[in-house]
């Protein structure tokens, strides 16, 4: 009898798992490189003491000139010792000033706070004080709160490339790219040399999307500096913004011959070399980046959906070496993609011609995961290709209990009834279709064909 309905074939059922493994980067999953951060410097003014907006007392001048070799030694410890055997409230806001930056560069950062409030105190116009305050808040990631400590000491007359710098570095933090742009300007004003300004510019060019100014100074430092790979990272960052994944391929590859080696940007890389279809060198990434960092949970998805690739493209040997054994620590994937893994496995196995194999995986899928719709579909094709048809017709109606595989359920459950010439079930399966899938026009006509075919039946004409 013709067939009235499309069966699911294992690979289908393979499929709605592989769909769009290895897209390009989408709004929703989109690929990233990862970047180190822009960096400040701590600048410990050796100079305090000597400030003109804030001054010693005539009783710590004796203190100062003890204090002023170790500060030329820059023994930070000695300098903090000294410190602790005197009150803090006592001193002058400007040893207190010199007292917080030495604890800043000690990474004391709750005293250093302390000190240089307790400076603001005395004198809320030192900008020293807001300047270094600011560096303090910034160490312990409470950008917002840093901000206006900076905004004071630039109001209040400091306007040297540091705190440009670290203004648009807080701004970078706290997303707004636009305004970092403006601040690493103004530092690169002052310092046009200054590699970290140059860096925190190209950043924040990429942040904001400003493509075409980002593109043309990515090109000129690489002029400058063709070996650095923090560079071509952000090329590749910059070329997978625009859609690129040609030359965002072929950017991260030069910073791998110059050394990177960041689990991530591996994995990064080998999603790139599947998607260009060069499978081997994506493989060989894959398992690099594995070997790099096997504890981090960041390979997992990757894996399987490069294996789902390979099997959904029929390039068997090139998933044969993917999951060759020991080259993995697949015990280390969660029960769910162990499941699929285990479905992967299964159609390696079909298309080895080793249906045993294929029966055990497929088996394994679905003790792993009971709610593996896919794998209960893929298990009943395998039983109604061995002529099991209890065996398919069951595992077809577990795998219409998942909302998930539902539909191709039921219409791979009916075609089975149909073939077993019990029409009156199959019918009863497509009206659940249609029911749940009322806009489907092609099961209404499929359900009068065998609503007359059920006459015919109980009227002797069949």
């Amino acid at each position: 009898m013709t067939s009235f309905l499309k069966t699911v074939l294992f690979s289908s059922a393979l499929c709605l798992l592989s769909n769009t493994v290895f897209a390009n980067s989408s709004p929703a999953n989109p690929l990233q490189v990862t970047l180190a951060d822009p960096v400040w410097q701590v600048m410990l003014n050796n100079h305090a003491i000597a400030q003109r907006t804030a001054a010693i007392t005539p009783n710590e001048q004796s203190f100062a000139r003890q204090l002023q070799p170790l500060l030329q030694q820059k023994n930070y410890q000695a300098i903090a010792g000294l410190f602790r055997q005197r009150p803090l409230a006592d001193d002058s806001s400007a040893l207190q000033v010199l007292r917080g930056q030495v604890l800043l560069s000690l990474q004391q950062y709750d005293d250093a706070a302390n000190a240089l409030k307790a400076a603001l105190g005395k004198q809320p116009d030192l900008a020293l004080a807001h300047q270094a305050l600011s560096l303090v808040l910034m160490q312990q990631q409470q950008y917002q709160q840093a901000r206006p400590h900076l905004v004071a000491a630039i109001n209040l007359g400091v306007a040297d490339a540091q705190v440009y710098g670290q203004l648009a570095y807080i701004n970078l933090k706290t997303a707004q790219a636009a305004s970092a742009v403006a601040g690493y300007q103004q530092a690169l004003l002052l310092e046009p040399d200054n590699s970290q300004w140059q860096q925190g510019l190209l950043y924040a060019l990429i942040q904001s999307q400003a493509w075409p100014q980002a593109q043309a100074m990515l090109e000129q430092l690489l002029q400058q500096q063709p070996d650095n790979k923090a560079l071509w990272l952000q090329r590749s960052q910059l070329a997978l913004s625009q859609g690129n994944s040609t030359q965002a391929l072929s950017s991260i590859e030069v910073a791998l011959r110059l050394g990177e080696n960041a689990a991530d940007n591996l994995l990064l890389a080998a999603q790139l070399h599947f998607n260009s279809g060069s499978a081997g060198r994506g493989i060989s990434l894959l398992q690099q980046a594995v070997k790099a960092k096997p504890d981090n949970q960041n390979w997992h998805t990757p894996l399987i959906q490069a294996a789902s690739y390979l099997a959904y493209q029929q390039q068997w040997p090139a998933l044969r070496s993917l999951l060759k054994q020991g080259a993995l620590p697949l015990q280390q994937l969660p029960v769910r993609q162990q499941a699929q893994l285990a479905m992967i496995r299964a159609q390696l196995s079909s298309a080895d011609n080793q249906p045993k194999q294929a029966l055990a995986a497929l088996q394994q899928a679905v003790a792993l995961d009971p709610l593996f719709g896919e794998a209960l579909l893929a298990l009943a094709q395998w039983h109604e290709t061995q002529g099991n048809t209890d065996l398919a017709s069951l595992n077809y109606s577990r795998a219409a209990t998942i909302k998930a595989v539902q539909i191709p359920a039921l219409q791979a459950q009916a075609q089975l009834e149909i073939n077993r010439q019990q029409y009156q079930s199959a019918l009863r399966l497509l009206q659940q279709v249609l029911l749940a899938a009322p806009e489907r026009q092609d099961i209404a006509d499929n359900i009068r064909s065998l609503q007359q075919l059920v006459r015919q039946q109980r009227t002797g004409g069949a």
